[in-house]
C-alpha cells in the first residue's frame, strides 16, 4: 500500500515535472474549452510531425478535467453511430494516432492542460531499490516492510522537441 500511495505518486509527479519543465514546445497558456481542445491536440501533434519525432508511441497526458472536455468535444467523436456508441461509454482512448493517457491531476503541474510525448525524450532510470520484510520485529505483531528507492528523471536535450507541453490557463 505504501508503494502504490506514496511511493509511485511521488515519482510519477517528479517524472511528469521535469518532462513538463523540459519540454521544447511549450506555447503560452491559454484556456482550453470543449470548443478548442481538439485543435490545439492536433497542433501538438502537427509540432511533433515537424520536429521529426516518430508517430508510432506518442502519448497524450491529461488531467482528468481535460478528458471531460474532450468526451463533450463532438470533433473528437465524430457523428457516426460507432462514434456515438463510443462516447456513450464516454471512451476517449486514441486520438490524431496517440494513446490517451489519463494521470490524476495531483501528480502533474499545477495548471496543467496536456502534453503530448514520444518516450524518447525522456528518461527515468530507478537507480536503486531494494525492500526488506521483517517477520514480527520487536514491538509489532506482523510484518514491517522497509524499503527505499533512489531515481530521477531526464528530458535529453536533442530530444526535447518529442515533448509538447500546453498549460491551461483558469478560466475568469
Amino acid at each position: 500500500r505504501q508503494l502504490r500511495e506514496v511511493a509511485v505518486p511521488e515519482v510519477d509527479t517528479y517524472v511528469y515535472g521535469k518532462m513538463c519543465a523540459g519540454a521544447g514546445s511549450k506555447p503560452a497558456a491559454l484556456t482550453l474549452t470543449k470548443d478548442n481542445i481538439y485543435l490545439e491536440i492536433l497542433k501538438a501533434n502537427n509540432a511533433l510531425d515537424n520536429s521529426q519525432v516518430p508517430e508510432e508511441g506518442r502519448q497524450i497526458v491529461v488531467t482528468p478535467d481535460t478528458l471531460l472536455l474532450m468526451k463533450q468535444c463532438k470533433d473528437i467523436i465524430m457523428e457516426t453511430d460507432i462514434g456515438n456508441d463510443l462516447r456513450l461509454r464516454g471512451v476517449v482512448s486514441n486520438l490524431d494516432g496517440a494513446n490517451v493517457l489519463k494521470v490524476p491531476a495531483s501528480r502533474l503541474p499545477k495548471n496543467f492542460g496536456f502534453m503530448v510525448c514520444h518516450p524518447c525524450a525522456t528518461v527515468a532510470p530507478t537507480k536503486l531499490e531494494s525492500y526488506n520484510t521483517h517477520i514480527n520485529p520487536p514491538g509489532i505483531n506482523g510484518q514491517l516492510i522497509e524499503g527505499r528507492i533512489c531515481y530521477d528523471a531526464f528530458v535529453l536535450d536533442n530530444k526535447k522537441m518529442a515533448i509538447y507541453y500546453q498549460e491551461n490557463k483558469p478560466a475568469a
